[in-house]
Protein backbone atom coordinates (compact mmCIF):
# COMPACT_ATOMS: atom_id res chain seq x y z
CA UNK A 1 0.00 0.00 0.00
CA UNK A 2 3.22 2.15 0.61
CA UNK A 3 4.52 2.30 -2.81
CA UNK A 4 0.99 2.66 -3.91
CA UNK A 5 0.58 5.89 -2.16
CA UNK A 6 3.97 7.11 -2.12
CA UNK A 7 3.98 6.77 -6.30
CA UNK A 8 0.32 8.63 -6.27
CA UNK A 9 2.29 11.38 -4.59
CA UNK A 10 5.32 11.26 -7.14
CA UNK A 11 2.58 11.63 -9.86
CA UNK A 12 0.93 14.29 -8.55
CA UNK A 13 4.33 16.57 -8.29
CA UNK A 14 5.69 15.15 -11.91
CA UNK A 15 1.64 16.66 -13.04
CA UNK A 16 1.98 20.00 -11.04
CA UNK A 17 5.77 20.51 -12.86
CA UNK A 18 4.78 19.12 -16.41
CA UNK A 19 1.47 18.08 -17.22
CA UNK A 20 -1.00 20.15 -15.27
CA UNK A 21 -3.85 18.14 -16.15
CA UNK A 22 -7.21 20.00 -16.73
CA UNK A 23 -9.84 17.12 -14.93
CA UNK A 24 -13.28 17.84 -16.51
CA UNK A 25 -16.22 16.65 -15.12
CA UNK A 26 -15.09 14.73 -12.51
CA UNK A 27 -18.49 14.70 -10.82
CA UNK A 28 -18.98 11.73 -12.96
CA UNK A 29 -16.92 10.12 -11.41
CA UNK A 30 -18.64 7.71 -8.51
CA UNK A 31 -17.35 8.21 -4.83
CA UNK A 32 -17.79 5.55 -2.51
CA UNK A 33 -17.79 2.77 -4.85
CA UNK A 34 -16.52 0.56 -7.50
CA UNK A 35 -16.46 2.05 -11.15
CA UNK A 36 -14.65 0.92 -14.35
CA UNK A 37 -13.07 4.32 -16.03
CA UNK A 38 -12.31 3.50 -19.29
CA UNK A 39 -10.17 5.51 -21.79
CA UNK A 40 -8.80 6.15 -24.77
CA UNK A 41 -4.39 5.34 -24.47
CA UNK A 42 -1.92 7.39 -26.39
CA UNK A 43 0.76 7.44 -23.69
CA UNK A 44 2.67 5.26 -21.19
CA UNK A 45 1.64 8.16 -18.30
CA UNK A 46 -2.00 7.64 -18.83
CA UNK A 47 -2.97 5.38 -15.85
CA UNK A 48 -1.04 7.04 -13.77
CA UNK A 49 -2.76 10.45 -14.67
CA UNK A 50 -6.05 8.74 -14.40
CA UNK A 51 -5.28 7.11 -11.14
CA UNK A 52 -4.84 10.05 -9.91
CA UNK A 53 -7.93 11.60 -10.60
CA UNK A 54 -9.47 10.82 -7.10
CA UNK A 55 -7.81 10.58 -4.21
CA UNK A 56 -8.58 6.56 -3.71
CA UNK A 57 -6.78 3.13 -4.71
CA UNK A 58 -7.46 2.16 -8.29
CA UNK A 59 -6.38 -1.01 -10.15
CA UNK A 60 -5.24 -1.57 -14.11
CA UNK A 61 -5.16 -3.86 -16.68
CA UNK A 62 -1.75 -3.54 -18.14
CA UNK A 63 -0.15 -5.59 -20.52
CA UNK A 64 1.83 -8.58 -19.77
CA UNK A 65 4.92 -7.48 -21.04
CA UNK A 66 5.65 -4.72 -18.60
CA UNK A 67 5.92 -7.72 -15.82
CA UNK A 68 9.17 -8.93 -17.72
CA UNK A 69 11.60 -8.51 -14.80
CA UNK A 70 11.36 -8.93 -11.28
CA UNK A 71 12.04 -5.32 -10.24
CA UNK A 72 9.09 -4.18 -13.00
CA UNK A 73 7.00 -7.25 -12.01
CA UNK A 74 7.04 -6.36 -8.47
CA UNK A 75 6.72 -2.32 -8.91
CA UNK A 76 3.49 -3.02 -11.52
CA UNK A 77 1.67 -5.64 -8.89
CA UNK A 78 2.37 -2.92 -5.94
CA UNK A 79 0.80 0.02 -7.59
CA UNK A 80 -2.12 -2.23 -8.46
CA UNK A 81 -1.80 -3.25 -12.42
CA UNK A 82 -3.37 -6.88 -13.28
CA UNK A 83 -1.06 -8.36 -16.54
CA UNK A 84 -3.42 -9.49 -19.36
CA UNK A 85 -2.52 -11.24 -22.48
CA UNK A 86 -3.86 -8.75 -25.42
CA UNK A 87 -5.31 -10.01 -28.06
CA UNK A 88 -6.99 -13.13 -25.88
CA UNK A 89 -9.06 -14.43 -23.69
CA UNK A 90 -7.07 -14.27 -20.60
CA UNK A 91 -9.77 -15.06 -17.96
CA UNK A 92 -7.11 -15.74 -15.19
CA UNK A 93 -7.06 -11.74 -15.33
CA UNK A 94 -10.66 -11.21 -15.98
CA UNK A 95 -11.64 -13.20 -12.81
CA UNK A 96 -8.61 -11.38 -10.63
CA UNK A 97 -10.51 -7.82 -12.50
CA UNK A 98 -13.62 -8.90 -11.27
CA UNK A 99 -12.03 -9.83 -7.88
CA UNK A 100 -10.93 -6.84 -6.73
CA UNK A 101 -13.83 -4.79 -8.23
CA UNK A 102 -16.13 -7.19 -5.83
CA UNK A 103 -14.16 -5.79 -3.21
CA UNK A 104 -14.56 -2.18 -3.36
CA UNK A 105 -11.83 -0.71 -5.58
CA UNK A 106 -12.22 0.72 -8.97
CA UNK A 107 -10.55 -0.58 -12.66
CA UNK A 108 -8.60 1.80 -15.13
CA UNK A 109 -8.83 -0.11 -18.27
CA UNK A 110 -8.25 0.59 -22.35
CA UNK A 111 -10.95 -1.00 -24.69
CA UNK A 112 -8.39 -0.52 -27.70
CA UNK A 113 -5.91 -2.64 -25.53
CA UNK A 114 -2.77 -0.90 -26.85
CA UNK A 115 -1.61 2.96 -27.11
CA UNK A 116 -2.46 4.99 -30.44
CA UNK A 117 -3.58 7.79 -31.65
CA UNK A 118 -6.50 8.28 -33.67
CA UNK A 119 -9.57 9.97 -34.03
CA UNK A 120 -10.85 6.65 -35.46
CA UNK A 121 -11.07 3.97 -32.33
CA UNK A 122 -9.47 0.63 -33.03
CA UNK A 123 -11.38 -2.39 -32.30
CA UNK A 124 -12.13 -3.06 -28.51
CA UNK A 125 -10.78 -5.64 -27.01
CA UNK A 126 -13.21 -8.80 -26.26
CA UNK A 127 -12.88 -8.47 -22.42
CA UNK A 128 -14.26 -5.27 -21.91
CA UNK A 129 -17.88 -6.41 -22.30
CA UNK A 130 -17.26 -9.18 -20.40
CA UNK A 131 -16.03 -7.27 -17.67
CA UNK A 132 -18.76 -4.61 -17.59
CA UNK A 133 -21.85 -6.92 -17.81
CA UNK A 134 -20.44 -9.47 -15.82
CA UNK A 135 -19.70 -7.30 -12.97
CA UNK A 136 -22.48 -4.94 -13.47
CA UNK A 137 -20.67 -1.95 -12.35
CA UNK A 138 -20.99 1.51 -13.85
CA UNK A 139 -19.01 2.79 -16.83
CA UNK A 140 -17.40 6.03 -16.81
CA UNK A 141 -16.08 7.17 -20.48
CA UNK A 142 -12.59 9.09 -20.74
CA UNK A 143 -11.12 10.73 -22.80
CA UNK A 144 -7.28 12.56 -22.62
CA UNK A 145 -5.87 14.81 -24.69
CA UNK A 146 -2.58 15.78 -24.67
CA UNK A 147 -0.04 12.94 -22.49
CA UNK A 148 1.02 11.89 -25.95
CA UNK A 149 3.01 15.64 -26.16
CA UNK A 150 4.18 15.18 -22.62
CA UNK A 151 5.61 11.99 -23.01
CA UNK A 152 5.72 11.08 -26.47
CA UNK A 153 6.54 7.79 -27.62
CA UNK A 154 9.98 6.63 -27.01
CA UNK A 155 10.98 9.77 -24.79
CA UNK A 156 13.60 9.49 -22.10
CA UNK A 157 11.54 12.11 -19.84
CA UNK A 158 9.02 14.67 -19.31
CA UNK A 159 7.95 17.43 -21.98
CA UNK A 160 6.19 20.45 -20.67
CA UNK A 161 2.38 20.69 -21.95
CA UNK A 162 -1.22 20.38 -20.36
CA UNK A 163 -2.91 17.17 -20.85
CA UNK A 164 -6.95 17.24 -20.55
CA UNK A 165 -8.72 14.76 -19.21
CA UNK A 166 -12.26 14.23 -19.52
CA UNK A 167 -14.83 12.57 -18.16
CA UNK A 168 -18.48 11.46 -19.50
CA UNK A 169 -21.65 10.54 -17.48
CA UNK A 170 -21.98 6.72 -16.66
CA UNK A 171 -23.14 4.56 -19.56
CA UNK A 172 -26.24 2.47 -19.16
CA UNK A 173 -26.74 -1.25 -20.79
CA UNK A 174 -29.48 -2.85 -21.85
CA UNK A 175 -29.99 -6.33 -20.52
CA UNK A 176 -30.60 -8.09 -24.39
CA UNK A 177 -26.81 -6.03 -25.11
CA UNK A 178 -23.97 -8.54 -26.01
CA UNK A 179 -19.97 -8.47 -25.00
CA UNK A 180 -19.20 -7.08 -28.28
CA UNK A 181 -21.87 -4.46 -28.17
CA UNK A 182 -21.45 -3.30 -24.76
CA UNK A 183 -17.35 -2.86 -25.46
CA UNK A 184 -18.76 -1.09 -28.84
CA UNK A 185 -20.77 1.31 -26.87
CA UNK A 186 -18.11 1.89 -24.22
CA UNK A 187 -15.49 2.88 -27.28
CA UNK A 188 -18.05 5.18 -29.29
CA UNK A 189 -18.75 6.90 -25.94
CA UNK A 190 -14.61 7.35 -25.10
CA UNK A 191 -14.26 9.50 -28.54
CA UNK A 192 -17.27 11.21 -28.34
CA UNK A 193 -16.22 12.81 -25.44
CA UNK A 194 -14.96 16.42 -27.13
CA UNK A 195 -11.78 17.75 -25.51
Amino acid sequence: MIVYWTSYCGVKVLDALYCRTNYVGRENLPTGQPFILASNHISNIDPFLLGACQWRRFNYLAKMELFDTPAKNWFFRQVGAIPIKRGTSDFRALREALRRMKAGTPLILFPEGTRGYSERPKEPQPGVGFLTRKSGLPVVPARIEGSDKALPPGAKWFKSHQVKVVFGRPIAFRPEEDYPAVAQRILEAIYALKV
